[in-house]
């Protein structure tokens, strides 16, 4: 293969969708601002939902977090503002899938057999199907890459910039929970949270440029689906 042909191929991997692009240099300040005050909502219930689960056990991950997911498509009315969108839908998803399922296998399934770590119950994995992909990986994607990190763009003026902004911003999204949950000050849970940050980060990233490429939201949040899968087959 020559150097020309390749540097093509790696040309149409990196190639962004147009609707994608165009969506974002869309979006006004205005936007921004209204992407700022969801996420500090996000911020604010991740943290009392932490707070309840901490003091009586109860759990309400399931209809906060669909809740939370209905705000940004009901403000936006239209689903491809949010990334709900038709577009390389098929391609998106058999991409999205494959590397998932080849995550999958890799550092959780073979592992586990091979350590003989006990495989949950049916019924478990079922529950935790449904809840990685739709509670956690659709819920995350739609309020996150579909609707905050494209809308950052007016306020940093770069493409590159608005990722890494919404990078770090989503590592920080799961701070409030955690920290909540294990009773510990903002201090306290930092060393716990910095050992996590750069693999979600990476996370962020991979989520970031299957959205980049291919206009739609279904393909990340697949792929979003199997890495958190990985704590929902063993126990």
């Amino acid at each position: 293969m020559s150097e020309q042909a390749v540097k093509t191929g790696i040309s149409k991997i990196w190639k962004a969708d147009e609707e994608y692009l165009e969506r974002m240099r869309g979006y006004s300040l205005r936007d921004t601002l209204c992407a700022a005050g969801y996420y500090v909502l996000i911020l604010a219930v991740y943290y009392a939902m932490g707070s309840i689960y901490a003091s009586s056990g109860k759990y309400y991950g399931i209809p906060v977090n669909l809740a939370l997911m209905l705000i940004p498509v009901v403000l936006c009315r239209k689903f491809s503002q949010v990334g709900l969108s038709g577009r390389n839908l098929k391609v998106s998803l058999i991409v999205s899938g494959a590397i998932g399922v080849v995550f999958l296998l890799s550092f959780t399934i073979i592992p586990g057999i091979v350590t003989h770590a006990p495989l949950l119950p049916a019924g478990k994995i079922l529950y935790n199907i449904l809840y990685f992909f739709i509670v956690i990986g659709l819920s995350e994607e739609v309020g996150f890459r579909g609707f905050i990190q494209p809308r950052l763009y007016p306020l940093v003026k770069k493409e590159w910039l608005t990722v890494l902004t919404g990078g770090v911003l989503f590592v920080f999204m799961h701070y409030p929970f955690q920290m909540a949950v294990r009773g510990m000050s903002f201090t306290e849970y930092l060393p716990l949270f910095l050992e996590s940050a750069p693999y979600q980060f990476l996370w962020h990233l991979a989520f970031t440029a299957l959205y980049r490429r291919f206009g739609n939201i279904f393909g990340n949040t697949v792929l979003h689906g199997f890495v958190d899968m990985s704590m929902g087959i063993f126990g």
